[in-house]
């Protein structure tokens, strides 16, 4: 009967090493189970001392595989399907041995192969995922790790599931309400433009072969007609540097700071935007909070997940105030203009009733049920809204080019 060398976990740390004799691994792993050990790796003896020796040649480190295919789906997919293997009592192992062998994603793929051998080596998960910041950040490692140290792998990952699916949720409620109006602005800007640079000035010529003073409007029509038909290219410049300047901007510019900034001083936005970035950070703080994590580091953790950096360079201050004065949250966000009082008053009430997870829950509730009347009032009206602009644009042009022909059968009369 072969003989196996096995490493295995007792609790978050502690790692036991032994040789056992069994038929096969499955063997080894269901002894294992009965003494109440975790594997971590199994293999037999003569390849086990072969991985010693290549050990002490110093094999080179697995490179971090670039992650620019991987989808925040394959991140939601692989923490929901490691939650549920977890919480069935599957090693660690295994369980990501199996996420591995069912992921689609090739890149993805490689990424789970590598946090299989980072287990495998003796490290815990949270150290073999803190190799990836992009697809995994802070609060992501932070809440693993802290479920590791109290041994609640399983409920953490379900936590750290259901908020990414709920911000996911948030995040496709605002695409899907702005993407009708944005379309429809497109299309009616490109249609007014392709009418006064490339058609209008073929009708140019029927009104001057008519000898007379054309109507203002007709007049104010032909000259814009004119203008943008000779420099039609600035206009696509000027467009495509406006699409530089106004989109995606990178995280920690100047540039970001600045938009987000006039966000929050804009009227109409800065409600919504403010609205929503308070849902997040109290859901977010509310999780941390649960989990046992301090007032400070979950503060820090609740503040780096805000999309907007003007908000959180003001929240950043909080964090100061309780560890350098002493501060209750809900005197240092107090400081903060952004949150409203309604906010203020819930978490002061959960502070003095020892029920501050739950407090922060019901403000991010609240907000968010904002942020949803807020796309459905701004759905309703930008539509029609922008029907009425652009309709009222067309007509104009329509109605300047026939206002000279209407002239003309008023006159023959």
């Amino acid at each position: 009967m072969p003989k196996y060398h096995y490493r295995a976990k007792r609790g978050p740390h502690e790692v036991v090493e032994g040789e056992m004799a069994a038929e096969n691994p499955d063997q080894v792993v269901i002894k294992l189970d009965q003494m109440g050990l975790s594997p971590v790796s199994i293999d037999e003896k003569d390849s086990s001392m072969a991985q010693e020796q290549e050990g002490r040649s110093g094999p080179s480190e697995k490179p971090v595989m670039g992650n620019r295919k991987i989808r925040t789906k394959d991140i939601d997919t692989f923490t929901w399907q490691l939650a549920s293997l977890v919480k069935a009592s599957v090693p660690i192992l295994r369980a990501l041995s199996l996420i591995a062998q069912q992921t689609d994603n090739h890149s993805f793929q490689s990424v789970v192969e590598d946090l299989k051998q980072q287990v495998k080596d003796g490290k815990t998960l949270s150290e073999g995922m803190r190799r990836y910041p992009k697809l995994f950040n802070n609060l992501f490692l932070s809440m693993v790790q802290s479920g590791e140290q109290g041994g609640v792998l399983d409920e953490v990952l379900y936590k750290i599931a259901e908020h990414r699916e709920k911000e996911q949720q948030m995040r496709r409620k605002i695409q899907s309400a702005l993407a009708y109006p944005m379309v429809m602005l497109a299309v009616g800007i490109g249609t007014v433009f392709v009418m006064l640079t490339f058609f209008m000035p073929k009708f140019i010529g029927i009104f001057e072969k008519m000898k007379r003073e054309l109507p203002l409007p007709t007049r104010a029509l032909i000259a814009t007609s004119h203008f943008m038909s000779e420099h039609w290219m600035w206009f696509v410049f000027a467009f495509v540097f406006a699409l530089l300047m106004f989109g995606r901007a990178r995280p920690g510019g100047k540039k970001k700071f600045l938009f987000d900034l006039i966000k929050l001083h804009t009227p109409m936005v800065k409600q919504f935007v403010r609205d929503a970035e308070i849902a997040k950070f109290c859901r977010t703080l509310g999780m941390l909070l649960k989990n046992g994590l301090p007032v400070y580091d979950s503060l820090s953790l609740a503040t780096n997940t805000l999309d907007n950096e003007a908000l959180r360079k003001q929240l950043e201050t909080t964090g100061k105030d309780i560890v350098n004065q002493g501060a209750t949250l809900s005197a240092s966000l107090g400081k903060v203009k952004i949150f409203p009082n309604f906010a203020i008053n819930m978490i002061a009430v959960g502070e003095e009733g020892g029920k501050l997870e739950g407090a922060l829950n019901g403000v991010a509730e609240a907000y968010e049920k904002e942020v949803e009347q807020s796309i459905s009032v701004m759905t309703s009206l930008l539509e029609p809204l922008l029907i009425l602009v652009i309709g009222g644009v067309v007509g104009f042009i329509v109605f300047a080019m026939l206002l000279p022909i209407f002239d003309i059968g008023v006159m023959a009369k």
